[in-house]
């Protein structure tokens, strides 16, 4: 298949999977609101004009035109005004009476108690949790999947050359002086084609455990090689250097670390269920971190295209970039197809986390809005009980209708930015 091909094959790839990732979003609002017993009139991946529907029961399913989200309809999601409450004038009376009664068209007489506030707080939370739950399960399905089926790269025990030197600098100078000092594995004796198999009598099946053990127990190490058919024992003392690492955050520090001298072989291993739950829980703090700081990524990454520089790769992308990310992955003719499937799996597991983890930010629209909203009411009601005070009713989260418009337009101007930034300066993966 030619590098066009692959490229496209890739982005439809990862466009499929957003549609699914959507659809699969909107069922954990779908089902637990039909347990429920709320009137759902609608479900529907995507906006604008309707591609395709069909009614099935009261439900109405369909996917529409720009799959940049998706919906269901739930009659009564907010309040009436309580009697005797002041009305607003001007735009917020207009926001907070149209949320009041939209989707009114739907509602029958018979349909005065299927009325999503009506409903206990509690069964509320869990129509509007269920949408992220399912994005946040669909994610570590995707990563164990992945890592614990496919595997990820990693250095192996099996060393490709050895370093005459531990240079002076790894940042500016990689090469030997006369003033540097013999690698400790030049010094004792291994050989490029070694296989290291224990360190200390602890058995080993990549080299960052052996690092890890050399961290832990400083000074001399004995290492089990096998060389050709025989095995055999050689001892080395690790230098602790400062070397550079990436970041959480994508920037390079400095981190001390133990050098040994060698340069490893790299090969796909798989991984345990825990160390792939482990993975799953980084990516899904990192994803909080970058959402936590989305305002200034989209800053630097047009800062960085005004000035004609590149973006940080591991900063923010819209979806055109993750589709530019997908393609540039499939046409990548070094890699195999199980390298382009996993890659392909782990950016969807990517994609699931950030969809739970931006749903879950305490603003309405987003399902985390609504979920702090009944949080909000619980709190109230539970206050009101111990005064011995009436029930204060439903929390009235149509009031905060205005912000929720200046939200929804922060988040459109953002998305659009990205697109833009995409377009223009591409981050290259």
């Amino acid at each position: 298949m030619s590098e066009i091909l692959w490229y496209i094959a890739g982005v439809v790839f990862i466009a499929v999977g957003i549609g699914f990732s959507i659809g699969w979003h909107e069922l954990g609002h779908l089902i637990p609101a039909k347990l429920f017993g709320v009137k759902v009139p609608r479900y529907m991946i995507g906006f604008g004009p309707t591609l395709f529907a069909r009614k099935r029961g009261e439900t109405e399913y369909g996917i529409k035109a720009i799959p940049l989200g998706g919906y269901i309809t739930m009659i009564g999601m907010y309040p009436p005004a309580k009697p005797g409450a002041k009305q607003r004038k001007g735009f917020a009376g207009d926001s907070i009476a149209a949320a009041r009664t939209a989707h009114s068209e739907f509602v029958t007489e018979a349909d005065k108690n299927r009325m999503f506030y009506k409903l206990p707080v509690l069964k509320r939370i869990v129509i509007m949790f269920g949408g992220p739950f399912m994005n946040l399960v669909l994610g570590v399905v995707l990563t164990l999947v992945t890592l614990v089926g496919f595997g990820s790269y990693a250095r192996s025990t099996t060393i490709e050359s050895i370093a005459d030197c531990v240079p002076s600098s790894f940042t500016t100078n990689v090469a030997c002086s006369s003033l540097d000092p013999v690698s400790p594995a030049k010094q004792a004796g291994l050989l490029a084609g070694d296989k290291v198999l224990s360190i200390d009598g602890q058995a080993v099946s990549n080299w960052d455990e052996v690092v890890s053990y050399a961290t832990a127990h400083s000074g001399s190490v004995s290492l089990e090689v096998i060389r050709g058919d025989a095995q055999q024992a050689i001892s080395l003392t690790p230098v602790v250097v400062s070397r550079p690492v990436v970041a959480s955050d994508g920037n390079s520090v400095l981190q001390r670390v133990p050098f040994f001298g060698v340069v490893l072989k790299t090969e796909r291993q798989q991984q345990s269920v825990a160390a792939a739950f482990g993975t799953a829980g980084n990516t899904i703090a990192q994803t909080f971190n970058l959402i936590g700081t989305l305002p200034v990524q989209v800053y630097n990454s047009l800062s960085a295209t005004i000035q004609g520089q590149h973006r940080n790769g591991s900063g923010a992308v819209s979806i055109v970039g993750v589709g530019q990310a997908a393609g540039e992955i499939a046409s990548n003719q070094q890699a195999s197809f199980s390298d382009k499937l996993s890659g392909g799996l782990m950016m969807l597991a990517s994609l699931n986390f950030a969809l739970f983890a931006f749903n879950m930010i305490p603003l309405l629209p987003l399902d985390g809005g609504h979920i702090a909203g009944g949080i909000y009411e619980a709190i109230k009601r539970g206050i009101w009980r111990l005064r011995r005070k009436g029930d204060p009713g439903p929390a009235d989260t149509a009031l905060l209708m205005p912000i929720t418009y200046v939200v929804s337009g922060l988040l459109i101007v953002l998305s659009l930015v990205l697109i833009l930034l995409d377009l223009i300066n591409p981050v290259s993966f």
